[in-house]
């Protein structure tokens, strides 16, 4: 029974939601820091070419940022993508379950799910890729001993 409710909050997205949410704590040091090195302060128009820039990032299409929000931006969709399989793991730790590759398999195919539905960029699917890869090949190695 332990197995089918794991899996069951599992494919829910439940680990996807906690990874969005740590992902954004977990980067807010990273934006604040290059938030604090800009030396200007920013006009209305500036603000909303600053916030058009952050959708085209998100969503598909051309984007004309300066690199620390390339890398403000990069970092939270690792982070995001880190903390997804990390709480994935925790959630089948808490029950004694050990990892398997369905956890990885069902985990990106949430953000594939996101990126074909919703039109995100390839940007963000790719960093969240590299999050996720790391997560399973370095963090998860806590909850292994289960």
């Amino acid at each position: 029974m332990k197995i089918i409710i794991a899996y069951t909050i599992l494919v829910v997205g439940l680990p996807i939601l906690v990874g969005q949410i740590l992902g954004m704590i977990s980067s807010f040091p990273v934006s604040l820091i290059i938030g604090l090195t800009r030396s200007r302060k920013a006009t209305k128009n500036e603000a909303a070419e600053d916030f058009k820039e952050g959708q085209a990032w998100m969503f598909r299409g051309a984007v004309k940022m300066d690199t620390r929000d390339r890398i403000a931006h990069t970092c939270l969709d690792i982070f995001s993508g880190f903390w997804a399989i990390l709480a994935a793991g925790f959630l089948f730790y808490l029950f004694t379950l050990p990892p398997s590759v369905a956890i990885l398999l069902i985990i990106v195919a949430w953000e594939i799910f996101f990126t074909l539905r919703y039109g995100q960029s390839y940007r963000a699917f790719f960093g969240a890729a590299v999050g996720i890869a790391v997560g399973w090949f370095l963090g998860l190695r806590l909850f292994s001993a289960a």
